[in-house]
């Protein structure tokens, strides 16, 4: 039940930004991955990083890999997975040929071994998701992913079915399901745009009732978290520091963040908000807010770091 988001101030400073919403109790933790990283995919295959990167992750039970929930590498391209029940369409088996992934190793593969945003786009026809489950988790994760680079483009990739194929995002704003285009009609639908397109005509009408005053949809349904932030995102004049805008989409995350109750703690199904992340792309900083501490880390992926560190690293939780 995540929500995400990227977002440019005023200054041209490039974030993005995603609510960590999961119902496992495996601590969720920031996570360094460096180049020459050796990882078993979940279907036993080897693959090797050509790039460091950054971000929220959590280690496999039963085999050394890190599950990379979101991240940055040193090139600049960032990539985050939310659900999308009901939508995808996955492998059933390794086809010949092709690169295989589970879905929950996509993330690695994006960071991992791409320099850019159209390196990705090229090589998407000659990936396949396979649905297998990942370790010791109980399911093969339905997921689409957002991601975006230093230029502040904004991309969404939904396997739901035939080649693997990346799609701009023009609202910079992506939750679980439904698929982006249904996403973007139902805020337009709520904000009275006769079109499915994301234009000119509904960031003023996202102005205007931002300006009006009126209550802001609430409640744990994706799309009415999409249009919450999407309203937020374009509604808002862009802030002119980061030190601002950091405070700003903090601010947005614990809006639609889920509350953790510690009766439901081992239920499967309660879903709640492990971590709120901002990265500043421009910098390369990850900025984590856990649901127990509430304090603010902050780690910057310098070139040094990716120059230099040669081994995997998990931060303290907390």
């Amino acid at each position: 039940m995540c929500t995400s988001l990227t977002y440019t101030s005023a200054a041209e400073h490039h974030f993005f930004a995603r609510t960590m919403d999961f119902p496992t109790t495996t601590p969720w933790r920031p996570v360094f991955l460096p180049r020459h990283y050796h990882w078993q995919t979940a279907l036993k295959e080897s693959r090797i990083t050509r790039y460091a990167f950054l971000g929220g992750g959590r280690p496999a039970a039963d085999f050394s890999t890190y599950l990379m929930a979101d991240g940055i590498n040193e090139s600049g391209i960032t990539c985050a997975e939310l659900y999308l029940p009901g939508a995808t369409d996955y492998a059933a088996d390794p086809q010949p040929g092709r690169i295989n992934l589970t879905p929950q190793d996509f993330i690695n593969w994006v960071l991992g071994e791409h320099a850019s945003l159209d390196a990705v786009i090229a090589d998407l026809p000659h990936v396949t998701l396979v649905a297998r489950r990942w370790g010791t988790d109980a399911y093969v994760y339905p997921f689409h992913w957002i991601l975006s680079d230093r230029s502040g483009q904004t991309l969404v990739i939904e396997p739901t079915g035939g080649p693997l194929k990346a799609q701009r995002n023009p609202v910079g704003v992506l939750t679980n399901t439904p698929v982006i285009a249904t996403h973007l009609q139902n805020l337009n639908d709520f904000l009275k745009v006769p079109s499915g397109d994301f234009t000119g005509q509904t960031v003023t009408a996202a102005r205007d009732y931002l300006t009006s005053g009126a209550p802001l949809p609430t409640g744990t349904v994706p799309t009415t978290r999409f249009i919450h932030m999407a309203l937020r995102r374009w509604g808002t004049l862009p802030m002119t520091t980061t030190a601002a805008s950091l405070h700003q989409i903090f601010h947005w995350l614990a809006e639609v963040s889920l509350p953790y109750n510690p009766a439901r703690r081992d239920q499967p199904n309660h879903n709640y908000t492990h971590y709120r992340a901002i990265i500043d792309i421009s910098t390369a900083t990850y900025n984590f807010i856990s649901r127990k501490s509430g304090r603010l880390q902050q780690m910057t992926l310098t070139p040094e770091m990716a120059a230099h560190r040669h081994y995997p690293h998990a931060y303290p939780a907390e």
